[in-house]
Parts: C-alpha cells; structure tokens; sequence
C-alpha cells in the first residue's frame, strides 16, 4: 500500500508541466525535467492602507487605497454573521495599484446582505508590503431613504 502511494504520487508530480521550487521572493519554476522556465526575485517594501465604505443603492462596498506603485493587491472580504458560526470568506479579488500608488474596487457582497453583518477587508500584496484591513457593519443599501409606499399614512379626519 505504501509503494502503491509513492508511486501515484511520483507519476502525479512527473505529470505536471513545473513546479515551483521556493516560495515568497527569489523563487523559481521548473519544468518537469528541472530546467529552469522563470524566477522572480520581485520584493516590494511599504505598506497598504485602505478604507471601505458601504456603496449606496447597491449590496456592494467601495475599498480605495494606497500602497507601492505597481503592485498587486489581493482583498479578502470575510463575514462574521454570528458568533456560532465561523467566519465565512465571501470573496477575493485581485488589483493592481497605478503608478501613484492608488487603487480602488467595489466589491459585491452578494452572499453577506443580512443587515448588522460585520464587514473585514484584508488586503495583502508582495512580500515586504504590509498587510492592512478594515470593518464595516452592513446597513440597508438605500438606509435613509424616504420612499412613499414604506410611509404611514396620515390618520383620517
């Protein structure tokens, strides 16, 4: 049985195009048959920061930002809707800051509406930026509004 385990895995890995040897900063990608195809010795140094707001009229949040200029952002979005259930990972999405540094998306929350769920961004990028993150409570999209059907009449004379 256990030959039987080595060997699926050794054909499962010699039937892979590469794999990388390393991870983080000054890694590299070898083909099958160990000949070098990429490495990346890409470090960025600086931090992120950010702020999220709940969009208007829409179940979605805007998050804008800063951090080096050029770098890739991953944002998490997390949602912590009770305290007997486990954080839920609603989505991820990646971005790219501009050459200022900016960057900005609106993020869906589709699967996290419930009104009063508590909100985390965490936004990360290369190594040797550091990480940032924000929380927000959700509201009605349209919290505020005064729409005349959802009003009290006024009583009869």
């Amino acid at each position: 049985m256990r030959t039987t385990l080595v060997l699926t895995t050794a054909l499962m890995l010699s039937s892979l195009p590469a794999f990388s040897a390393g991870a983080g900063a000054n890694s590299a990608l070898l083909s099958a048959n160990g000949t070098l195809v990429a490495q990346n010795d890409t470090v960025a140094h600086g931090f992120i920061s950010l702020e999220a707001k709940q969009l208007q009229g829409a179940e979605a949040i805007v998050v804008e930002g800063s951090a080096p200029p050029n770098s890739p952002i991953t944002m998490t979005l997390l949602a912590v809707v009770s305290p007997d259930v486990p954080t839920i990972v609603v989505s991820r999405q990646d971005v790219i800051t501009d050459v200022n540094g900016r960057f900005r998306a609106v993020i869906p929350i589709a699967s996290a509406y419930e009104r009063g769920t508590i909100l985390k961004i965490v936004a990360t990028s290369l190594p040797g930026v550091i990480p940032a993150s924000a929380q927000l409570v959700m509201n009605a999209p349209n919290a505020g509004v005064s729409v005349p059907l959802w009003q009290t009449p006024p009583p009869s004379r």
